[in-house]
């Protein structure tokens, strides 16, 4: 049987080649373009992993608040900044980071802070408490009372307000309207750590001790892990000479803080006002680790040796704390500390230890610095003089420095370091308040 196939025609007909080529040309055209323009930054490349999206302001700001609460001050106020690089005109941001820098022991820096805060917002109530406390904590009272006074006439139930000037009023011995203020801050919110702080600060200055624990006690409750309480409790303790709890919570401040000097210089004291010099200056040592240069804890070690009766060793850190020196064996220069209260017993102490060794050449002029600075203090007047008849019984007379025949002088037996802030005679029982210095 015939099949009639009609028109159609099974033959593969032949493409077009030309076409085709150009079509692929083209194509590869427009490729190396886009090659070209990925290469020189024009475009992005394409398969290439999106960039992680930015972090928003507010996860800084928990991220500072989480730090703050494990006591990590430092890494709290650096998620701060952040924050407050990401959202510059959010003024809670840069309050919370000025609160942080105060009890991170940078007020210069936390006014700074809060004025940026108070820029922002004239009328926030917490920017103007922040720089109340930031002001206070630099020794601006005048200018720290009149902020705090300010945040309260904006809010009258800002606790922190309250709390704060409570602080101010305690640190200029206005005793009863301090009180009252904790008070305040109290009834408005008792769960705030810097509320029971403040209380605790207004309690131990007016020498109710024992209360001032409790207060500290509870502050650290809701705060666990701020070594500054830990350090106001144990400052409190030694004051009531309960040693061994003071020496607990200083380690747990040091603990918490091991890059600072200041827990090591507390043991150190409490050790020495119990009589353990080794432990003492060991401490102090740990100390000059940390802060090789600072002259303030050459002249604690000087009066650690010289209690302990180590002349030789108190001579050559006190000079080094007086005078200056390159330490031989810290290979650090040590700037000199200029006589002020603070300092005024490391200086009569090195005169002393001069005026032992028959030095008087070398006593006198500091003696006279002495004189010239505690006018009105009966007990150093009285060291200054034994160590001029000291001198004079070793006949063994000097020019002083106004061109005078020098007396001499002695060592008191039974010196010991003064309280923190303040000067106790030679020859009494240790004194302190613990607001002061440890």
């Amino acid at each position: 049987m015939y099949l009639d196939r009609g028109s159609i025609n099974f033959r593969r007909k032949r493409r077009n080649n030309l076409n085709r080529i150009v079509f692929y040309l083209v194509l590869i055209a427009i490729g190396l373009y886009f090659v070209r323009q990925a290469q020189s930054g024009e475009i992005e490349p394409i398969f290439v992993p999106t960039p992680t999206a930015t972090r928003s302001p507010a996860s800084y700001a928990e991220e500072g608040e989480a730090h703050f609460s494990s006591g990590r001050l430092g890494d709290a106020i650096s998620a701060y900044e952040q924050a407050t690089r990401l959202a510059p005109t959010t003024v809670e941001y840069w309050i919370n980071m000025a609160r942080f820098q105060v009890y991170a022991d940078m007020p210069e820096q936390a006014l700074e802070t809060a004025d940026t805060a108070v820029l922002i917002e004239p009328d926030n109530s917490m920017a103007h408490a922040v720089r109340a406390l930031a002001l206070d904590w630099i020794g601006e009272y005048e200018e720290a009372t009149n902020a705090a006074v300010r945040a309260i006439q904006l809010d009258a139930n800002n606790s922190l307000a309250h709390a704060y000037y409570s602080e101010i009023l305690a640190d200029t011995q206005r005793w009863a309207q301090s009180g009252d203020e904790a008070q305040l801050a109290l009834s408005l919110n008792p769960n705030s750590m810097d509320v029971q702080r403040a209380n605790g600060y207004y309690l131990e200055n007016v020498g109710a001790y024992a209360e001032a624990i409790l207060a500290y006690q509870a502050a650290a409750t809701i705060n666990p892990n701020l070594a500054l309480l830990y350090m106001r409790l144990g400052l409190n303790y030694r004051v009531l000479q309960e040693y061994e709890t003071a020496l607990e919570y200083f380690q747990r401040a040091s603990a918490l803080t091991p890059e600072e000097t200041l827990p090591y210089l507390s043991i150190s004291r409490t050790y020495f006002q119990v009589g353990e010099y080794g432990r003492s200056a060991q401490y102090l040592e740990s100390a000059l680790e940390l802060e090789p240069s600072n002259p303030d804890i050459y002249g604690r070690l000087g009066l650690v040796y010289f209690r302990a009766l180590n002349y030789e060793g108190a001579e050559i850190e006190l000079e080094c704390a007086i005078k200056g020196c390159r330490h031989p064996e810290r290979n650090t220069v040590v700037e000199p500390l200029s006589l002020s209260q603070g300092t005024l017993e490391y200086f009569y102490t090195f005169a002393s230890v001069k005026a032992a060794y028959l030095k008087c050449d070398e006593a006198f002029p500091i003696l006279n610095q002495v004189l010239a600075f505690a006018t009105d203090n009966e007990i150093v007047q009285g060291i200054v003089e034994e160590n001029r008849n000291i001198c004079a019984t070793a006949d063994a007379p000097v020019a002083s420095a106004e061109g005078t025949p020098a007396d001499g002088t002695v060592i008191p037996a039974e010196a010991t370091p003064a309280a923190e802030g303040t000067q106790s005679a030679p020859a009494a029982p240790p004194t302190e308040t613990p607001a002061a210095t440890p």
